[in-house]
């Protein structure tokens, strides 16, 4: 089993509305913090351990000018997710199989027989995310899979989807709040120095401004 594990110090952390693929704890290490769901919101402060569940949009920015402090374990998920049947639902598949990061709505509606408008707006109304967003993070989970299994970054990248490295970087950083390259350093280091069933990676992250 697989345990990532990202601390974060004190910065003004203000991340992308995103997903993990297993449950997120996060435990907040020091200042306040607003948790945004689709449903609401919910302010956290130091001391403060919140369960995200795998598969369900988020997204952590600071209460003010003086940033906060984390520590977040991915663990398997806890449940299975829901299976949908819904025009998101299509329309997630088919930005899966999508061979680049050219989201194409238009393309993506036609092929769920809707208009773009109306894929676009029933598409956010039910994932809380736009089709480019939900698109870059799922190509940001196949980068993923591929830098823990050792590919380098520019392959990882290109078998993403991605159109080059510094793309990558970008997204990356923005989403996760570090380098892929420092991701991947930490599973090579991890595995290499694991002598059992499980595998650990821990990233401290420097507070690198997000937008």
């Amino acid at each position: 089993m697989r345990i990532e594990t990202i601390a974060g110090v004190r910065h003004v952390w203000r991340f992308r509305p995103h997903f993990h693929a297993g449950d997120e704890v996060v435990q907040l290490l020091a200042g306040r913090a607003r948790l945004r769901l689709r449903d609401g919101c919910r302010d956290v402060v130091a001391g403060d351990t919140v369960v995200v569940p795998a598969g369900v949009f988020h997204r952590f920015e600071p209460l003010d000018e003086h940033g906060w402090a984390f520590r977040s374990r991915f663990m398997p998920p806890t449940a299975s997710p829901a299976r949908r049947d819904s025009l998101s639902a299509r329309a997630a598949a088919l930005l899966g199989a999508r061979s680049s990061l050219r989201t194409d709505v238009e393309a993506i509606a036609q092929a769920c027989t809707v208009s773009a408008g109306h894929l676009a707006r029933a598409f956010r109304r039910e994932t809380g995310s736009s089709l480019h967003n939900f698109h870059v993070l799922l190509a940001l989970h196949l980068a993923k899979m591929r830098l823990r299994d050792g590919a380098p970054i520019i392959e990882a990248a290109l078998d993403a989807g991605f159109f080059d490295q510094a793309h990558l970087n970008r997204e990356f950083v923005r989403t996760f709040g570090l380098t892929p390259a420092a991701f991947r350093s930490g599973w090579a280091t991890r595995d290499q120095a694991a002598a059992g069933p499980s595998s650990r990676a821990m990233y401290h992250v420097p507070g690198t401004g997000l937008s």
